[in-house]
Parts: structure tokens; C-alpha cells; sequence
């Protein structure tokens, strides 16, 4: 409950940034979520905006908060606002728990700001554990062996039944296990040549404004250090 406290801390000072006549990315994930509900709010109080979805389940969320979801454009985006599953001191970020890092990629480069929600305990000194990857089916098996040449053990994410995963792109995603990841750009890099990746959790130099929620409500601004 603690952990909720924070990601609804954090969401909601995240909405507060939202100004009438924007155009806002909204994000997926458990912060994120919050940060919409918090949107709906002000969209039902009399906050003029339109949005842009980075997945179905975010899409869904935002009509039944009253909020209008169009296609991106080649305009971009005003405020592009996300969560992560990981963010180190430079600010750079993994994400793809939820599956839906390449919209969610392509959102973010598009806002003309990206901010980041997140709880405490996603702050880490340096960026470990998993990098969600979105793979073409077509030679997937081929696809993933030379992702494990990259250091990180991946498998297809499959359901309760066994069955895989699809995005919202009808691509399949694969996890990848990494203890430390210590040159992050030299992955990302790595990552993006593998012919048959979509593309990957690792956002590097992307986030303008980290919003931290804590256990007492409060919520920490973290900047880039430039």
C-alpha cells in the first residue's frame, strides 16, 4: 500500500503539469495509470485536452475517464508522461514490464518534454535486471540467440497457459537478464542492430523530469545532469 501511496503521489504531480490545449502522451504501467486517473479528473473539472495512447489497456483507461485519444501526428506531442521499471542516477530508464516500450518509445520522442513518474523503489545507483525486447515472429528463434550474445539469458514472454505474448503490434516480446548493465549505450546500440528487433526497454538520454513519489506523499524532482 505504501508503494501505491507513491506511484499515485507521483501520477498526480504529474497531471498538474498538463496546461488546456495540449497534446499528452499517456503512458502504461502502474504510475502511469494513476497519472491518467489524475488526468480524468481534471478533464471532468474542465481541463481542455487530447491524448495520444501508448497501448490498448492505456487507450481503454483514458475514454472511460472522459478523455479524448487521437493518432499521433507528425506535430509530435506537447508532454509525453511515462513510468519505468528502472532509473539510474543519469536518468536513463528500462522499461517494457508492460510490454508496450516501442509505442511508448515513439510517444516519448515525440513529446516535446518526456517526464517519468515513478515510486522509490525504482531509483538504482546502477541499471539492472530485465530489458524487455518486441521481436518479429518471422526467425525469432534466430532473433533470440543472438540476443543472448549480447550477455542477457532471453525467452519468449509466454501467459498462464504457455501460450506467447503478442504486443499491441502482433510482434512477440522476449526478456532478457542482465546482472549489471555497465555500458548501457554500448547495449542499446548492440540492441538495435539485431535484424528482427522491433525495438527494446532501454531509454537513454530521454527523460527532461523524473517525478519520485514517496511513502509520505512527498514527490522528488530529479533533473538530468547536464
Amino acid at each position: 500500500m505504501e508503494v501505491e501511496a507513491a506511484k499515485r503521489a507521483a501520477g498526480e504531480a504529474a497531471a498538474a503539469l498538463v496546461d488546456t490545449g495540449m497534446l499528452v502522451g499517456l503512458g502504461t504501467g502502474s504510475t502511469a495509470y494513476w497519472f491518467t486517473i489524475a488526468l480524468g479528473r481534471r478533464v471532468e473539472e474542465g481541463l481542455r485536452i487530447r491524448a495520444v495512447a501508448t497501448s490498448a489497456r492505456t487507450e481503454a483507461l483514458a475514454l472511460d475517464h472522459g478523455i479524448e485519444v487521437v493518432e499521433i501526428d507528425r506535430r509530435g506531442i506537447d508532454l509525453a508522461i511515462d513510468g519505468a521499471d528502472c532509473v539510474d542516477r543519469d536518468l536513463r530508464l528500462i522499461k517494457g514490464a508492460g510490454g508496450a516500450m516501442v509505442r511508448e518509445k515513439i510517444v516519448a520522442v515525440a513529446g516535446r518534454r518526456f517526464v517519468v513518474v515513478v515510486d522509490w523503489t525504482k531509483l538504482t545507483d546502477e541499471l539492472t535486471g530485465r530489458i524487455p525486447v518486441e521481436v518479429v515472429p518471422f526467425g525469432s528463434e534466430h532473433t533470440l540467440a543472438l540476443l543472448d550474445a549480447t550477455g542477457g539469458s532471453y525467452a519468449v514472454r509466454r501467459d498462464a497457459e504457455g501460450r506467447p505474448i503478442l504486443t499491441d503490434n502482433d510482434n512477440l516480446l522476449a526478456d532478457g537478464e542482465y546482472t549489471i548493465i555497465d555500458d548501457p549505450e554500448g547495449l542499446s546500440a548492440r540492441l538495435d542492430a539485431i535484424p528482427g528487433v522491433v525495438g527494446h526497454g532501454l531509454f537513454l538520454g530521454m527523460a527532461d523530469l523524473v517525478l519520485v513519489g514517496h511513502v509520505d506523499g512527498s514527490v522528488e524532482r530529479l533533473t538530468p545532469r547536464r
